[in-house]
């Protein structure tokens, strides 16, 4: 059969990259495809076109990254080729052929191979016995979360010896806790899934007969999602297809953003090094989001600097450009985004880089009775250490007597308590005695200065019950020590923020108390709003997924991306960062008609990622020449400069660069500058010190 035939026979409509794609059958081939860009119909077109050309369906193994991907392209395959086709072939993820793997050696070796944890929970019970032992705590939920998230990244990135001791998990040592839970599957003769892989690639390079017949068995070999396979998982294609098999790579190292997971997009980046010979197809062709989404998408992820040189384009035409919403901070985002939840009518989707951001949204929406769909919220948030620290101080400022609370907190408020005494105090501590911080201050062995921070932690305790309960949070972290724990350990304070967003509508810290254990059961059940056109979702949850309104929220440094690099930054740092754009641009290439972009007026929320995509026009600067800080202002001319000095006056300052002043009080005024952020000066001071000089009028 014909090209020109099976097209026409399948009623195929296919650009002339996609058709290149689609005949490409034979050799290793790696197909890049920008999103929106019909990866999935290229990719089961090819199979069909293989089996068209005469290959046995059964010869050919089709591999995705999860079950439910492989499940929707068998149905994407029978929708084109009919289902009795598509019942002959093979889609499975690759622990799925790795599993197949291990079964033909238990055959061919007459040896059974380790029983696999598949039990999530008894794998998660393990972990958090071995913490418990390590450090003489329970673990959170979240901290075993980490944990398991680190183990899946050093198998996956096969890291061993001088490697391991570098891989850290917050609240933890945790390579100690990785080799205790090694130990342990081998003592059980157990096997986790991340096992699977790391035995099936041993399987294949020490029985080159079982190898071999594999590649008998599976001479075509078809990889989606590419970007997010892991170099153990690359290993074993490399093995299963051989220096020059038929293997054929569908994906886009713009798009790989599970580095926490151990993707491996060098893999991408590096084929033609890896497979000699090789043939780089490109899909550039975008069929979902309109030119304006698609040329700011294009130009923002140029500025990564380990990636192919793709060419994005849009075919669908002109819409609208892309909306930059000004907020003055994230409560006021909050509220902006309620009032477009409650007036939405047609499909939007507000994204986010980790669950916590949706949590004072969620909370909000809540409180309203707003409609809203989310997808996948995690609710380690609540048992997060940080968030059990500030619960168990609020706690213990409502129940002072609280021995079991002080106990887990009393070394983290800074007041040089020691174990010893704190131990003391707990046991002597009952209804009838005083508060516990007060026997603490009386023992013998209390040093003055410990009595007199007991004393200042117990005045504010009693104050911060007084205020509301962001006010409350707030005090624990930057009056109380808390803060100063956090920053010793080099512990995220973000939880902290969250916090403090979800009191500011409690008027106690006993009604935030309360409030977080209903939000927890709200998020472990879910919204009930399947139809509800007002989504929220993480930017990875959201990927393979379109919208018609997309909404990026928290756009911040700090918060989106998370991590920033120094003037001195490693290698690592660049990559970690340059991960942080492409996720960023797979939020923007969500969108298909319209893409906002949340930003904050608040001088330490700015943001690189919405300053390269809403440049500021250049202010005419030639005549703004600033004052010498060193000369000696002259008062009458510092007076009439002061009296033009109003809203809508160009300036130009000495760090800041060009800026209009946007509103004046008194001494007081505001300027906006090409950043976009708002910075308020006293203008004398201004002035007098040559910080600014105002543009000469035309």
């Amino acid at each position: 059969m014909t090209f020109a035939q099976f097209k026409t026979q399948y009623h195929l409509n296919l650009d002339p990259q996609q058709e290149a794609a689609v005949q490409a059958l034979s050799g290793p081939v790696l197909l890049l495809a920008v999103p929106g860009s019909g990866k999935t119909t290229v990719l089961v077109s090819r199979i069909g076109y293989l089996i068209a050309q005469g290959v046995p369906p059964e010869n050919i193994l089709t591999m995705t990254y999860t079950v439910s991907a492989a499940r929707d392209m068998s149905r994407r395959f029978a929708t084109f080729f009919g289902q009795p086709l598509a019942d002959r072939l093979e889609f499975r993820t690759i622990n799925g052929v790795c599993s197949r793997i291990i079964r033909a050696y238990e055959r061919t070796q007459g040896r059974q191979a380790f029983q696999l944890l598949e039990d999530t929970g008894r794998q998660a019970a393990i972990i958090g016995e071995i913490c418990r032992r390590q450090s003489g705590e329970f673990a959170s939920e979240s901290t075993v979360k980490a944990v398991q998230t680190a183990i899946t990244y050093v198998k996956n990135s096969m890291i061993s010896g001088e490697e391991l001791q570098e891989v850290e998990v917050e609240g933890v040592e945790f390579p100690p806790i990785y080799e205790e839970y090694c130990r342990l599957l081998r003592t059980h003769q157990l096997m986790d899934y991340d096992d699977q892989m790391i035995y099936a690639h041993r399987i294949l390079r020490q029985f080159p007969q079982l190898l071999e017949q594999f590649r008998r068995r599976y001479p075509y070999l078809c990889v989606d999602e590419a970007q997010d396979t892991s170099k153990i998982q690359h290993a074993i294609l490399r093995l299963l297809a051989g220096q020059n098999g038929n293997l054929f790579l569908v994906g886009d190292e713009d798009q790989s953003i599970y580095g926490f997971r151990a993707a491996y997009p060098q893999a991408l980046t590096q084929f033609e090094t890896i497979y000699p010979g090789a043939k780089v197809l490109y899909l550039e062709q975008n069929y979902r989001s309109t030119q304006p989404i698609v040329a700011a998408a294009q130009k923002f992820i140029e500025q990564n600097k380990t990636r192919r040189p793709k060419h994005m384009k849009a075919v669908r035409g002109e819409g609208p450009a892309l909306k930059e919403i000004w907020v003055q901070d994230r409560s006021a985002q909050y509220r902006y985004l309620a009032q477009v939840a409650q007036d939405c009518k047609e499909e939007t989707a507000v994204l986010y880089r980790d669950n916590d951001s949706a949590l004072p949204l969620i909370d909000l929406l809540e409180r309203q009775g707003i409609p809203y769909r989310c997808r996948q919220v995690d609710s380690g948030f609540f048992t997060h250490r940080v968030v059990r620290d500030i619960v168990d101080i609020l706690t213990l400022a409502q129940d002072p007597w609280d021995s079991d609370a002080f106990l887990r907190v009393y070394y983290k408020l800074g007041a040089g308590i020691s174990r010893a005494a704190a131990e003391q105090a707990a046991d002597q501590c009952g209804p009838d005695t005083a508060p516990i911080l007060e026997l603490v201050a009386s023992l013998p062995g209390t040093s003055p200065w410990t009595r007199r921070q007991c004393k200042a932690l117990q005045t504010h305790m009693a104050n911060l019950l007084t205020q509301r309960a962001d006010r409350g949070v707030y005090r624990i972290v930057h009056f109380m020590g808390y803060g100063d724990y956090l920053e010793q350990r080099g512990m995220d304070q973000g939880k902290t923020q969250i916090l403090e967003a979800l009191g500011a509508s409690e008027p106690t810290p006993g009604g935030l108390l309360a409030r977080l254990e209903v939000l927890r059961e709200l998020v472990r059940s879910g919204s009930s709003q399947p139809d509800c056109p007002f989504v929220l979702s993480t930017i990875h949850s959201s990927k393979g997924l379109e919208y018609k309104r997309v909404i990026l929220m928290d756009v911040a440094d700090g918060l989106l991306p998370k991590t920033l690099p120094g003037p001195d930054a490693s290698s690592q740092e660049l990559d970690a960062y340059e991960e942080e754009r492409r996720l960023f641009y797979v939020g923007m290439t969500r969108a298909k008609e319209e893409l906002w972009v949340m930003r904050f007026r608040r001088s330490e929320l700015t943001s690189r990622f919405a300053s390269s995509l809403f440049p500021k026009p250049k202010e005419e600067t030639k005549k703004a020449v600033p004052l010498s800080p060193r000369a000696v202002p002259d008062l009458v001319a510092l007076e009439q400069t002061a009296r033009r000095c109003v809203p809508g006056t160009a300036l130009c300052h000495r760090s800041f660069g060009p800026g209009k002043v946007v509103s004046r009080s008194g001494d007081i005024v505001s300027v906006c500058f090409a950043d976009g952020v708002e910075r308020r000066f006293s203008l004398t001071a201004a002035l007098r010190l040559g910080q600014f000089q105002l543009a000469e009028e035309e």
